[in-house]
């Protein structure tokens, strides 16, 4: 909750010590004497009196536009950056950054400039344009430049196109400009987006991903005809026209993708944004873009081992858009993610289309520590399908995996249990979503609950790291006798055990056999993939 605090009689320093809390949020009394910081030649005061300012919200802009005729520097352009920041949030502060366009103080009108370039605001990008053709200062044309990068219009690329100024840096700015200009005036007039249902001439090599574990099980789920064998953690190579409307069912499935040559990288600082615009200008690339694209190919870059490297973006994306400009980098809506990886010397480019994912449209609610979907289905696919099965998940969560199992074909109940009543009401939803309507969900212990007939458990159960914390142990184990006394003759156990060294002789001494234990990457932590049978 929000402290308010009043000081209306504090000094200077008082109020400075007060405006550091972050839990403090100026009253109206205490608005001046903050205002009054915002000048201070102490640099951190003045950032904690601007943050005051935001947190005191709507008051803190009247007050600021009453000092702001009055105020002259430092306090004016610190007073102007102030209202920019709460801006967003007022239209009433936008016409004091249109008339800051006019103010005589050079950091003013800067700030001014910069404000109005982030509200994304029709009548603030005309006003940027109206001054960018009559603003002198070079410094202050650059920060113009980027602004209307940002929300110009057609009038202002019109403006940026006709721009020739002899500043390098001006122009290196207007190059930038123009590309993201010209990319969020594209997005609602060109269609940009993957064709599902395209084939290609001939197989291509490609590679699918999944959860490091699973890979025979994605392997399993992939036509034969295409040849998916695994090719390392995670990674499944594969030989296929498409379409990727069939490849993209495989449940288990979280990526696919086309991967280009592996060239090597020549020595110097200008090697990767070389290599990546001869990658993605490339004959290999282009057919690939035709083959799966419908419309406008709009891409943006990841980085296979972390980061954003976005000096490296800029000038690939400047480079792409001399040679093919109809290869739009953008990072907000774009159908093609190229994934880069440039270790060891060499370059490896991946394209990534989006096709049109509609596996888990199901899923209308979630709750903490909820299974990954391509989890869940992969526990209720090694569970298997047999018409009379009883399924029971024991710590039901969001029901993925009852969901999954339901999905797979004919069964005789499904049962949910959970502690939580409103991660039952989640997956009463999801179920229903899905088409399921018959299934039974109680609120019980997984360790006393006793449903009849069990033929079939199905669990992602909690691991001590979001839900539950501390030690599940002995709740696992306690689950595990009652599974072992509740399955029927031949009955399956598919689970996750976070702490199989506990667990698995806990599993053997209720009488169940295993028949797979396979670690895998649960995003962050490992587990292990358990079947189990009774004997």
């Amino acid at each position: 909750m929000v402290r308010r605090v009043s000081i209306p009689s504090a000094g200077s320093a008082l109020l400075a010590v007060a405006v550091a809390d972050p839990g403090f949020t100026p009253g109206r009394h205490d608005l001046g004497g903050v205002i009054d910081l915002l000048a201070d030649a102490d640099e951190a005061i003045a950032g904690h009196a601007e943050r005051a300012l935001l947190r005191a919200g709507g008051p803190a802009g009247p007050a600021l536009l009453r000092r702001l005729g009055e105020s002259v520097a430092p306090l004016r352009a610190r007073i102007v950056r102030a209202i920019g920041r709460l801006a967003p949030g007022d239209e009433s502060l936008r016409a004091a950054l249109i008339a800051g366009l006019a103010d005589a103080d050079p950091k003013a009108r800067r700030n001014a400039i910069v404000a109005l370039g982030k509200l994304a605001d029709p009548v603030a990008s005309a006003a940027l344009a109206d001054h960018a053709r009559v603003e002198a200062s070079v410094p202050h044309l650059r920060s113009l430049v980027e602004a209307l990068g940002k929300c110009g219009d057609v009038a202002a690329l019109a403006w940026l196109d006709a721009l020739d100024h002899p500043d390098p840096e001006l122009q290196r700015l207007r190059a930038r400009a123009q590309l993201m200009l010209r990319r969020s005036l594209g997005r609602d007039e060109t269609l940009a987006d993957i064709d599902d249902d395209a084939v290609a001439a001939a197989p291509r090599p490609m590679l699918a991903t999944c959860r490091p574990g699973l890979e025979d099980i994605l392997c399993a789920s992939l036509d034969a005809a295409d040849g998916p064998a695994v090719a390392g953690p995670g990674r499944v190579a594969l030989r296929s026209a498409g379409p990727l409307r069939r490849l993209g069912q495989a449940r288990t499935l979280l990526t696919l993708g086309f991967r280009l040559a592996r060239v090597p990288l020549r020595p110097g600082p200008d090697a990767l944004v070389a290599g990546l615009c001869a990658a993605l200008t490339g004959a290999e690339a282009q057919e690939i873009f035709r083959t799966w694209s419908k419309g406008q190919v709009r891409y943006r870059l990841a980085w296979a081992r972390g980061g954003h490297r976005r000096s490296v973006v800029w000038r690939v994306a400047e480079a792409v858009a001399r040679t093919q400009p109809e290869l739009v980098n953008d990072p907000t809506a774009s159908p093609w993610e190229v994934v880069v990886d440039d270790a060891d010397g060499a370059l490896q480019v991946e394209l990534r289309p989006r096709w049109h994912d509609d596996r888990f449209a199901y899923r209308v609610g979630e709750v903490p520590a909820a299974s990954h979907p391509t989890i869940a289905a992969a526990i209720a696919r090694l569970g298997g399908v047999r018409a009379d099965d009883v399924v029971w998940d024991p710590f039901t969560g969001s029901g993925l995996e009852l969901v999954e199992r339901g999905l797979l074909g004919p069964y005789a109940r499904l049962v949910g249990s959970d502690l939580d009543a409103k991660a039952l009401d989640t997956a009463a939803a999801n179920l229903r979503s899905a088409g399921l309507e018959r299934f039974e969900l109680h609120v019980a212990d997984a360790s006393e609950f006793r449903p009849p007939g069990v033929t079939l458990i199905v669990c992602n159960p909690p691991m001590g790291r979001r839900v539950q914390r501390g030690d599940v142990g002995p709740l696992l184990t306690g689950f595990l006798a009652s599974a072992g006394a509740l399955l029927q003759p031949g009955g399956r156990l598919v689970w996750i055990s976070p702490l199989p060294r506990v667990t698995q002789a806990a599993a053997r001494g209720a009488g169940l056999v295993c028949r797979r234990a396979e670690p895998l990457d649960m995003g962050g932590f490992m587990g292990q993939l358990e079947v189990w049978v009774r004997a």
